[in-house]
């Protein structure tokens, strides 16, 4: 018997003669057989912080800088959710809105290509598979209040409202397109916030952030047409979002204290692909002027982001609702970020995601929910977090149980997928939005070389990096061949991806298939941009050469330094293999280089006097060990060769 049955089978007679609630003009109707097993439950209040990290959160914390924040750990309960791999946004989120896989509810990237125009464009609703908790809750006949987050646009018909994504965010050029808002009734009501807040993040709003901006910078800052391209346009533009979807919100709220809440900032994480290489403690590539003036913006930004908690934690306490945070990843802040990056390739498609920890966060606070120590969870149960406080039934197919801190339903599973398809996206509203694609590239979710069209008879709407995040996904999951296969599609659209093509090396040299291809792929990759891949081409060599495969290891050093010809490590690298194989000649070719290309590099010098030995050539040799102790003196094996 089908759950759904089984569930209504075991449903009192009493239960079964309860009246429905009403569904209202445009509101999706109410499912009998969901709303009929449904409890009582509470109302949620769920505020998604992007990027949200306790590793960043907790030194706040402990500074007294986040009071809000410390009194809803102290009297809730804290947990560091685990996400998935890849860890981008729009997978992440759907996947806690929904409880199911990216493969399963079909959000793989950022993008898609536009099925009547074959522009690339921001993901849109429709390709969003399965139905998302505020469709499970609509169903039920509770009411919902959703705002901003991802893959919601255009706005879908739920029981109350829906401001979709594209409303307020880094991918809307211009005014909000058509179609951000349901019912298309409170469109009117919308734009006026957004006006609102536009005109009161000001000069003065952004020198309580940054006391020595002047009018004229504030004015090219506001108007810049990339906008992330500057960090003071960065902020001004990540606050005006930020505080919209917070007025949005909080007035929505207060007013129709929906059952279910959904408030997103994208800003958290936003900020720090911005804002980290500039945080503390100053890396040597950031100015002194630079480091001075913009360290303390996360400070601040966070800062407001608690002052925000507390109005949320108000509206809890007068509705008698959880409030959840939740995060999709965390970020590397401090110690932990890529030192070898710039201050600009944080936010790169190519780097954006080393930035990201598998660690983000959640917090339950409210009626029902007991103080505990810090645990643990997936980002996949978020959505039967949200169906058990809201006292639905769980899912049959979705990420069970929820999260620590919640007692799971002893309901029958409701098959919600059957009962919920998700609606179609109107003919109308299809092709608008692909002017958006510059912002997202000018962010770095689309890498400079990647197509902005769907090659000709593609006959799909999925992208490069769509089919390699499926890939990575798959091999997760064990299924090697399936996500061969993804690699392979997403290499036949895009020959230059520098992502598929390493997923795709890296996968066949584990399994020991197509050695050549496996190599010839990496020094593709590294061609094509890959982040790391002199470090990635060496380390290989190195695991062939001590496989005893130096021949091979040979043929993918000379491959990879031909690539990367700049990389002083691969210079060093197969200098140190030519000498091993004494041919001091080669050796010192690469050494010259490599002490070219780093002339403060005291392991290059160093080299070049070994070969030099090596040659029979000690004045020389002599010249490179003394630079070599120069810039480093604490090297007893190389003083030692200099006689003491």
């Amino acid at each position: 018997m089908r759950p759904l049955a089984i569930a209504l089978a075991a449903c009192l007679a009493a239960c079964r003669q309860a009246p429905l609630p009403t569904a209202g003009p445009g509101d999706p109707p109410v499912v009998p057989e969901i709303a009929r097993v449904a409890e009582k439950g509470r109302p949620v209040l769920f505020v998604g912080l992007d990027g949200a990290d306790w590793e960043m959160l907790d030194p706040y914390l402990q500074a007294g800088l986040l009071p809000n924040l410390a009194a809803l750990s102290h009297e809730g309960r804290t947990g560091v959710l685990t996400s998935i791999q890849p860890p981008l946004s729009p997978l992440v989120w759907t996947t806690e809105m929904t409880g199911v896989s990216p493969i399963e509810h079909g959000i793989l990237d950022f993008t898609r290509f536009n099925p009547q125009t074959g522009e690339r464009e921001p993901i849109p609703r429709d390709e969003r598979r399965v139905p998302a908790v505020w469709n499970m809750a609509s169903a039920a006949g509770r009411s919902v209040a959703v705002f901003g987050m991802w893959a919601t646009w255009p706005a879908e018909p739920v029981r109350g409202l829906l401001v979709a994504d594209r409303f307020s965010s880094f991918t809307t050029t211009g005014p909000p397109p058509a179609g951000s808002v349901h019912p298309a009734g409170r469109e009117v009501w919308a734009r006026q916030i957004l006006e609102q807040v536009q005109r009161k993040t000001d000069l003065p709003a952004l020198q309580s952030y940054l006391p020595d901006l002047t009018e004229a910078e504030f004015r090219a800052a506001v108007v810049r047409p990339d906008a992330y391209g500057d960090p003071v346009s960065a902020l001004h533009r990540i606050l005006v979002e930020t505080r919209t979807w917070d007025a949005l919100a909080r007035s929505r709220i207060a007013e129709a204290r929906p059952d279910l809440s959904i408030v997103y900032f994208q800003g958290t994480d936003t900020l720090g692909h911005v804002f980290a290489p500039f945080a503390p403690p100053r890396r040597p590539g950031v100015s002194d002027p630079d480091f001075a003036r913009f360290s303390r913006v996360p400070e601040a930004y966070f800062q407001e982001i608690d002052h925000l908690l507390g109005e949320y934690r108000k509206l809890a306490e007068q509705q008698g609702a959880v409030l959840m945070l939740a995060s999709d990843h965390g970020f590397r802040w401090s110690e932990a970020r890529p030192e070898h990056l710039s201050t600009r390739s944080a936010a790169t498609a190519a780097t954006a995601g080393l930035w990201h920890r598998d660690e983000g966060i959640y917090l339950l606070w409210g009626p029902g929910i007991a103080p505990g120590p810090r645990e643990r969870g997936s980002v996949e149960q978020v959505c039967a977090t949200l169906l058990a406080l809201l006292g639905l039934p769980p899912g049959a197919g979705l990420a069970a149980p929820p999260l620590p801190g919640v007692a799971a339903s002893e309901a029958v599973a409701v098959d919600y997928r059957a009962l919920l398809p998700t609606a179609p996206v109107p003919a109308s509203t299809r092709a608008q939005g692909s002017g958006e694609v510059e912002k997202l590239r000018a962010l770095g979710y689309i890498g400079g070389t990647e197509p902005t069209r769907a090659p000709a008879g593609a006959g799909s709407t999925r992208t490069p990096a769509s089919f390699n995040n499926e890939g990575l996904l798959l091999r997760q999951e064990g299924k090697i061949r399936e996500a061969a296969a993804a690699y392979e599609r997403a290499l036949a659209i895009d020959p230059r991806s520098a992502a598929a093509a390493w997923n795709l090396s890296d996968l066949l040299h584990s399994e020991g298939r197509e050695p050549e291809r496996s190599d010839a792929l990496l020094v593709r990759a590294a061609a094509a941009g890959l982040p790391e891949a002199a470090e990635r081409a060496g380390s290989r060599a190195l695991e062939l050469a001590r496989a005893g495969q130096a021949t091979r290891a040979r043929r993918l050093l000379d491959a990879a330094v031909a690539a990367l010809p700049a990389d002083p490590g691969l210079r060093l690298l197969r200098g140190r293999s030519s000498l091993e194989a004494r041919d001091c000649t080669a050796a010192r070719t690469d050494f010259q280089e490599a002490t070219r290309l780093a002339p403060e590099n005291a392991v290059a010098w160093a080299s070049l006097g070994l070969s030099a030995l090596c040659l029979d050539d000690p004045a020389t040799a002599r010249r490179a060990l003394e630079r070599s102790l120069a810039i480093d003196p604490n090297q007893p094996q190389v003083r030692a060769a200099l006689g003491g």
